[in-house]
């Protein structure tokens, strides 16, 4: 691509960056739910995060951060966007290649990356890396505001579900959450991260702040559900995100249930609340999930947001037959 060049991303970057993130969606709606900028000054001085754009005439027309973790062999992309007049150019894949040439040269442990993707826009991907779809989520999104949160109605609701759901403290977390069977594929999303579920990531898994829950069982009984959650900042919306593991639909609602009170606590008059909850595929937690949020306690949904799914991508990087290094 003529007069392309690929950089380091610096701070002066962050009202480009804003307007070119700004342009990439499709419902200009959803583009107010866009974290990256609450992210980028924090990202540009993040350990082991490096942040690109692709330049061309002074123009910033592409984007790209991601962090290396699991010790030194994994990347996660959390961010990655092109400008629409420059996606047939195969913009991304020259970001995608630079990265991973930068990697090559910085990280040579590094064998795979995980990221979410749009499914219809890494047709052009798949032909030329090594991507593997792992699974799909879907997204429940729903206001939540001052006026209309009904605490006694919520309480009411979670009493006539029935199982209840407690806290789960790290060190629970790390002895018997990431060793359970709960993850798809042994991976943990959250908050536009995906993570391989292990000690070596429990550092970038939980944040301060964060709220987990699991089932209540008997004494040496295996959890049958988990749930994360965490307050994220957004262009003008504060998001409530969560993700819920759980196989039967009654224990998925009750994770909600908890989840929609976690949101509450930080509402105010003038916060634009959102939850947003992710979960594996499933249509049955859709159907319940829409019942509980929409026909019992009457919350609006986010459209933008709402009933869309995310692909969960893991790419292979190819192995050097020679001499064992990555190349890209």
């Amino acid at each position: 691509m003529k007069h392309l060049k690929i950089r380091p991303a610096l701070e002066d970057d962050l009202p480009a960056i804003v307007k070119l993130s700004r342009a990439t969606f499709d419902d200009r709606t959803e583009a107010d739910h866009d974290y990256t900028p609450n992210r980028f000054n924090d990202w540009l001085v993040q350990p082991k995060r490096s942040v690109f754009v692709a330049v061309i005439k002074d123009r910033i027309v592409g984007f790209r951060t991601f962090a290396i973790v699991n010790e030194g062999r994994s990347s996660v992309c959390d961010a990655e966007f092109a400008h629409p007049d420059f996606r047939r150019d195969d913009l991304q894949i020259r970001l995608v290649e630079a990265n991973r040439e930068f990697i090559r040269q910085n990280y040579p442990n590094v064998t795979r990356e995980f990221f979410f993707a749009p499914k219809q826009l890494y047709a052009r991907r798949k032909e030329l890396f090594y991507d593997q779809m792992l699974f799909k989520q879907d997204t429940l999104a729903y206001y939540i505001n001052q006026t209309t949160f009904d605490l006694k109605k919520l309480n009411g609701v979670q009493e006539r579900v029935g199982p209840q759901v407690r806290a789960c403290n790290r060190e629970e977390f790390e002895d018997e959450i990431i060793s359970g069977i709960l993850f798809p594929k042994e991976i943990f999303t959250t908050d536009g991260l995906v993570l391989e579920a292990m000690r070596a990531n429990v550092g970038v898994m939980l944040k301060e702040g964060d709220k987990l829950l699991v089932d209540v069982t008997e004494e040496d009984e295996p959890f049958k559900s988990f749930s994360h959650g965490r307050l994220s900042r957004r262009s003008k919306f504060l998001h409530w995100e969560c993700n819920v593991y759980a196989k039967h639909y009654i224990l998925f609602q009750v994770h909600v249930l908890e989840h929609v009170k976690f949101a509450a606590e930080v509402l105010s008059p003038g916060n634009n609340l959102v939850i947003v909850i992710n979960f594996l595929t499933d249509r049955s937690m859709v159907s319940s999930g829409r019942k509980l949020l929409e026909g019992i306690l009457n919350y609006k949904p986010c459209d933008c947001l709402n009933l869309k799914q995310k692909y969960v991508h893991k790419e292979i990087f190819q192995q050097d037959s020679q001499n064992g290094d990555a190349f890209f």
